[in-house]
């Protein structure tokens, strides 16, 4: 049998491969699980084909980055959301009773329902406002029992095809115009201070729920703006409220991080200097 301190699951993801780069930067043994290219492929809707992996090796630390994050799809393809979603979450919930690992599960920004006055505290009301966001609560219940988990409500975004960053760039360069909401605010941050953070918390005695976020919160209108002012490019843009989209959206889903700030005894990176991290990838 074969020891490791982390498994990372979802490791092709945005946020899975920004783990997986910062963790080969230090001296942990690892295992990954993705559909190709990882050391163990799967299709994850198989997910229980997993069993000869817990069979086989022992983990100090399993991260679940697997999720279907489109929202849309969710919404109209709910069997297949909520296999990954919710289903997958549950089966990794039993085997860390089984096989004695801390569970951290990637959670989402999305589960909160929203005050406009304030941001959203680990405690704050839960609300789905969408069938995605109600299979991310529907799998935070299964850790709540467990002896050692995490799970994280975050937003994060990166260099990756389709994402926030990457379609926003992609738009100003094109001189396209494009809508952005003035009424979804969010605690954004980039993908690889999220995953470093992501290590540092899991790696420490923690337990619980913790939001991980910027410091302040940005509409999606201000967000894009900011990039474009970094970029010292115009862009082109009609601002829109979220209602326009055809499945309802979280609008006030800013994050409170005083908790993780507290427990990592660090502050939290301001969205602009989450923004300026996000341009060096495009350099």
């Amino acid at each position: 049998m074969q020891n490791y301190d982390f498994l990372i699951i979802g490791s092709n993801g945005l946020l899975g491969s920004k783990l997986v780069k910062n963790l080969l930067k230090m001296n942990v043994k690892f295992y990954t699980v993705a559909r190709d290219k990882s050391d163990f492929n799967i299709d994850l809707n198989y997910y229980k084909k997993l069993n000869r992996l817990f069979l086989e090796n022992k983990f100090k630390i399993v991260v679940n980055c697997a999720a279907i994050v489109d929202i849309n799809f969710c919404e109209y393809q709910k069997k297949e959301a909520a296999k990954i979603n919710t289903k997958l979450v549950k089966y990794l919930s039993e085997k860390s009773k089984m096989y004695k690992y801390k569970l951290v599960q990637i959670s989402t920004d999305h589960v909160y329902g929203g005050n406009k006055k304030k941001s959203n505290k680990e405690i704050s009301k839960l609300f789905p406002v969408n069938y995605y966001a109600k299979t991310k609560i529907d799998a935070e219940k299964f850790l709540l029992k467990l002896k050692k988990f995490l799970i994280i409500r975050t937003n994060f975004t990166g260099r990756k095809k389709n994402s926030l960053i990457d379609w926003i760039i992609r738009n100003i360069r094109k001189k396209k115009n494009i809508y952005l909401f003035n009424d979804m605010h969010t605690s954004t941050l980039d993908v690889d201070t999220c995953s470093k953070f992501i290590i540092k918390l899991s790696m420490i005695n923690s337990k619980g729920i913790f939001n991980l976020g910027s410091r302040d919160v940005l509409s999606k209108e201000n967000f894009g703006v900011k990039v474009a002012k970094y970029l010292k490019k115009k862009i082109i843009y009609q601002s829109t409220s979220c209602d326009i989209q055809k499945v309802k959206r979280g609008k006030y889903l800013g994050l409170d991080v005083k908790k993780i700030e507290k427990k990592l005894g660090c502050k939290m990176p301001t969205s602009n200097r989450s923004i300026v991290n996000l341009l060096k990838e495009y350099k």
